[in-house]
């Protein structure tokens, strides 16, 4: 149990796509999914969208990477305009929405410039002195937020082993950061705990099957959606 989160069962918006449209769109600009089914992308966008405020939506997604997902939700989830951001452009060629290049610490944006913010698979490739500053940022421009994040849980050092070979696999096709630190449930709950944060965190999903998800088990993968209590957006 991580301190500050609730346990949340949210349900798949109706407008959700089915996932024949999401993998046809997500191969249509990452051509190795043409050949490998997006199952991954597939359950991160619908746990993404569980927690989503709904609505017209400035939406920041902090540490892009490629600018896929950034693009999938702009262009998929209504109302949603979405600016991406990171360290490095390695964006997509021809990206549909926003890039920004920012120095890992400060956000060039003004206090409550976006509606909520998006975090997937960034929090453990930042240092663990970096994590706490960085997200105040995030919660700045966002004015306290909500901020969804998708992020790794670890209960022991082989679940860390675990993650670090997920990791290699899934970031270094992408040139992503291989760098990784992760974090277990009290260090989670001392993260939110110093941001004065609390919210959802969505039940495990089925990011893998089979043998895959016997070796690297779903319960792995948490997201979850937290707004400061100072915050009095919805």
């Amino acid at each position: 149990m991580i301190i500050g989160l609730a346990a949340h069962e949210a349900v798949l918006p109706d407008w959700f796509p089915g996932e024949a449209a999401i993998a046809g769109f997500l191969a249509s600009r990452q051509p190795l999914y043409r050949y490998r089914k997006p199952r991954y992308q597939l359950r991160l966008l619908e746990d993404l969208a569980r927690l989503m405020p709904a609505g017209e939506r400035r939406v920041l997604d902090v540490g892009a990477g490629t600018g896929l997902l950034a693009e999938a939700i702009g262009m998929l989830f209504p109302g949603k305009r979405v600016t991406a951001v990171d360290t490095a452009d390695r964006t997509l060629s021809g990206l549909r929405v926003p890039f920004v290049a920012f120095d890992g610490r400060h956000l060039p944006f003004e206090a409550g410039a976006f509606d909520c913010a998006v975090l997937c698979n960034v929090l453990h490739h930042v240092r663990r002195q970096d994590r706490e500053p960085l997200l105040r940022e995030v919660l700045r421009v966002t004015g306290g937020g909500p901020l969804l994040v998708k992020d790794h849980l670890a209960r022991s050092a082989l679940d860390g082993l675990r993650l670090r070979w997920l990791d290699i696999a899934g970031n270094l096709p992408f040139g992503g950061m291989l760098a990784a630190e992760y974090l277990d449930a009290q260090q989670w709950g001392e993260l939110l705990s110093a941001l004065g944060c609390s919210g959802s965190l969505l039940g495990a999903s089925a990011y893998r099957g089979g043998l895959s998800a016997r070796c690297f088990p779903n319960r792995l993968e948490i997201c979850f959606s937290v707004t400061q209590a100072s915050s009095s957006r919805a």
